[in-house]
């Protein structure tokens, strides 16, 4: 009986898991980030393709999706819920104003259809490895519960594999969205963390 957490890059894995990366991560250069009321940073991997601490002072309140965000940026609000969701009800619950999101080229589009007056920069590009996806893949044959980390994980597996006869969990609500565009049954960890993740994979084994 094993665990596979599928993820884009490298990173800590939980005992008794396997972890596999299937891409990297390059920082965009020339970023322009315009005045706002609210920062937004979505993932640990903004806070090493942007100097936040030359910005941050610009904005009344910077918020940070989930622990690993926070310990990257230090100094902010994280939302009780880890994922867009969480931010948009956030915000919904704090003064209006103007928000910037820093996030990744492969973001969704959730802050944008839930609060009235979003500007997405996307400060790095996600890469998936044709070779690393492959190998994750038969990884993902060999496994009992499959751990899916993201919307792009989810599609890029899902092609590789049929998902549909594995216990399969997603790591939160976007992924879980874009696992149910594509057909496939799975359960929602209770927080959008690796740990939590890895939690509800060994409940499911029971």
């Amino acid at each position: 009986m094993s665990i596979a957490i599928i993820r884009i890059k490298e990173g800590p894995c939980p005992e008794g898991a396997q972890c596999i990366s299937v891409g990297s991560i390059s920082p965009r250069t020339n970023i322009s980030i315009p005045e706002g009321d609210y920062l937004v940073v979505m993932s640990p991997a903004v806070a090493r393709a942007v100097d936040l601490e030359a910005v941050r002072g610009r904005f009344r309140c910077v918020i940070c999706v989930g622990p690993a965000t926070a310990s990257a940026v230090g100094g902010c609000v994280v939302p009780r819920e880890y994922s867009s969701y969480g931010v948009a009800r956030l915000i919904g619950e704090l003064a209006p104003g103007r928000v910037v999101v820093l996030r990744s080229s492969a973001g969704n589009d959730v802050l944008r259809r839930l609060l009235p007056d979003v500007v997405e920069v996307s400060v790095y590009d996600i890469y998936i490895d044709g070779e690393k996806l492959r190998q994750a893949a038969e990884a993902v044959a060999r496994s009992s519960v499959v751990v899916l980390t993201s919307a792009t994980v989810a599609e890029s597996i899902a092609r590789f594999v049929d998902l549909s006869g594995k216990k399969v969990v997603a790591i939160g609500p976007v992924t879980s969205a874009r696992l149910k565009s594509l057909g496939v049954p799975h359960v929602v960890a209770a927080e959008s963390t690796i740990e939590s993740a890895f939690k509800t994979a060994m409940e499911l084994l029971g």
